[in-house]
């Protein structure tokens, strides 16, 4: 009788455009070629201090799938499966990069005062295509986003131009064409400000004697 010895699956994560800085804290999920979860937790696994997943006992002919489904702040999502197959005598290697991000931070203040301006609505787009979701790409919220208490948006671990439209004002303001709706680009380890108006409404009180 004879039994095969089973071998190591290592993930490693790294952040893009450096000498393979390790990343901890990435959370993948890892599934054999039929779906079914590697390990317990149902396959979610995190990336040590090394920027490492050492998954133990990988049987050999095996197909094994992994999937980063959540990054840190600051890190674009690479959601981009990758898959290997488990060789007898000899640990596999599956390595992931993160691109770091920047920081989009939206203000809507009321033109007259300056006073920040809560729950102002806003649509968010990239200039290519598609809604920019919030939690580092893994909660869709459909690109639409309202102001908080600071009268602020702020968004991490995002890159590329986006488009950012004033969808809903308050009662009692309008819309300042001139600030809108904007353009701009973030890039990686970058925070970029823009500055949106809303003029408040007058009032016309008539009189009778």
């Amino acid at each position: 009788f004879y039994n095969t010895p089973t071998t190591t699956l290592i993930i490693r994560k790294f952040i893009e455009g450096t000498e393979n800085e390790p990343l901890s804290g990435v959370a993948f999920r890892v599934v054999d070629g039929a779906g079914a979860a590697v390990g317990p937790d149902d396959g979610l696994y995190y990336t040590n201090k090394s920027g490492e997943i050492v998954l133990t006992g990988m049987e050999p002919g095996t197909v094994v799938i992994a999937r980063e489904v959540k990054t840190v702040e600051g890190y674009v999502l690479d959601g981009e499966p990758k898959s290997v197959l488990i060789q007898e005598g000899e640990a596999q290697v599956l390595r992931f990069y993160n691109k770091m991000a920047g920081t989009l931070v939206v203000k809507k203040l009321d033109k007259l005062t300056g006073e920040p301006l809560a729950g102002v609505e806003f649509e968010l787009t990239y200039a290519e295509g598609g809604f920019v979701d919030d939690a580092n790409g893994h909660l869709s919220s459909k690109g639409l986003y309202k102001t908080d208490a600071k009268g602020e948006i702020r968004l991490s671990g995002i890159t590329g131009t986006i488009v950012v439209k004033e969808t809903k004002c308050l009662p009692g303001y309008t819309m300042d064409p001139a600030t809108s709706t904007q353009t701009v680009t973030v890039n990686p380890a970058d925070t970029q400000t823009i500055t949106v108006y809303n003029t408040p409404g007058t009032t016309l009180a008539i009189q009778k004697y």
